[in-house]
């Protein structure tokens, strides 16, 4: 058997996968990856990883062998060091395998001028799914752990660490994209085209506020002529609505399933995976 445990959480650190969604007429959130490009790069890496990834914001984990081998590798921006049992340090690079045995403790600084990490193991994480699905939803408390990981946490995995090393050749360049094509939302005719021409003319601050259910922009305010209230309706990650005080919020994977504020556009799928990863205080601006 072996074991791991979490030495430190860094920030926001949870279980995630593509996410549930088989649920969302009960009232579920679909959850999942924010970034999906990481861990399709990782998958490469580590074939078997169960569907079964640590994903976490701003500041990464440690994590400590406490019994057998592991095999993980380590995806996004960011700087990985293994503290060997015998007190050597080693740093490695992204989309690479890192074989670690007991006693070996693995570090992840900081994401560097991005917001997520994720991490694959070899063989998973050992978990069963909660709704078929392994993704974390903190603010419903559904996941196969449902709450942020804590120091102390152990996981075992009962696999052997396959032998073999290797390197994705398709390493992900987390981009500065801040330019973003959307389409028109279901209640674009909410707004004047006036309106519509400062949505598309204007830049938007990425706030503070922001965080997986969705980020939260600053700007000119976007009034609607009609009503900032709407019946609440089914809604999906992408979807940009404007509530009342005007400031637009891109929804994001951990979306409650209907919203009742008008959606003036919704942002391309492919599109929320980047801008997932822009840190607060960024810029952006939308094209239609």
């Amino acid at each position: 058997m072996n074991k791991f445990q979490i030495t430190r959480t860094g920030t926001y650190l949870t279980v995630q996968d593509w996410g549930r969604f088989h649920y969302q007429h009960l009232g579920v959130s679909p959850s999942g990856i924010m970034d999906h490009r990481i861990p399709e790069a990782l998958a490469k890496v580590i074939p078997h990883h169960q569907n079964q990834f640590l994903e976490f914001a701003y500041v990464g984990p440690s994590l400590k062998v406490e019994q057998g081998a592991i095999k993980v590798s380590v995806g996004g921006q960011c700087n990985i060091f293994v503290q060997k049992n015998n007190n050597t340090q080693i740093e490695h690079a992204p989309y690479t395998s890192i074989n670690l045995f007991e006693g070996d403790e693995l570090t992840i600084h900081n994401t560097i001028d991005s917001v997520y990490g994720y991490i694959a193991f070899e063989n998973g994480l050992g978990l069963e799914p909660c709704l078929q699905s392994f993704a974390t939803d903190t603010k419903a408390q559904i996941g196969s752990i449902n709450r942020p990981l804590q120091i102390g946490d152990r996981f075992e995995v009962s696999k052997d660490v396959n032998s073999w090393d290797l390197q994705s050749n398709e390493e992900v360049n987390i981009s500065k994209q801040t330019n973003f094509k959307v389409y028109p939302g279901p209640q674009m005719n909410y707004f004047s085209d006036e309106v519509l021409q400062t949505f598309v003319s204007s830049p938007f601050t990425i706030t503070t506020q922001s965080d997986r259910m969705g980020l939260r922009l600053e700007g000119e305010p976007l009034k609607s002529h009609i009503s900032h209230d709407i019946l609440s309706e089914g809604i999906l990650p992408g979807c940009i609505q404007v509530p009342s005080n005007g400031q637009p919020i891109v929804l994001m994977r951990d979306i409650p399933c209907t919203g009742g504020y008008p959606k003036i556009a919704i942002l391309a799928s492919e599109d929320i995976s980047k801008i997932a990863q822009l840190p607060p205080g960024t810029k952006i601006t939308f094209d239609l």
